[in-house]
């Protein structure tokens, strides 16, 4: 649908006399009413979908695009200083829980070199031993010929 369609279709959005479409990044990026609403769908978004979409824009209430300035006085929070202590205890305990699971971390791997060392010394008497029985084999056998 072309977007003179979507605009006989849609004659009763306001604005929607002003209707453009972009494409950007894979998606369709709708104005209207003087690019003060918008929406975007999908690339390959069916007729139904896009105006889905431009008439659930026109239920969500109106952004400002830049943030408002308050007028008056700064605004304080109560307990701010016990939020952010509260949040500097829970960051230091974190911290000791790292460290103390870096200990434990430290040992286990500690505990898995003496285990393949282990597992090298094993070896080399298997090795050691298995040499001996072809040794004595070889004394009944004549080498094995």
């Amino acid at each position: 649908m072309s977007i003179a369609d979507l605009r006989s279709r849609m004659a009763d959005v306001p604005g929607i006399d002003t209707l453009t479409l972009a494409l950007s990044a894979g998606y369709q990026h709708l104005t209207w009413s003087n690019n003060t609403m918008s929406a975007s769908v999908g690339a390959f978004a069916s007729d139904q979908d896009i105006e889905d979409a431009i008439r659930n824009a026109l239920r969500l209430p109106a952004v400002a695009p830049f943030p408002l300035k308050l007028k008056g006085t700064d605004m304080s929070v109560t307990g701010a200083k016990f939020a952010g202590l509260n949040l500097k205890n829970d960051l230091r305990a974190i911290r000791a829980q790292v460290d103390a699971n870096n200990t434990k971390m430290a040992q286990a791997i500690a505990d898995m070199k003496d285990a393949a060392n282990a597992h090298g010394q094993l070896a080399d008497e298997v090795a050691s031993d298995a040499a001996a029985l072809k040794a004595d084999m070889a004394e009944f056998t004549n080498g094995g010929e």
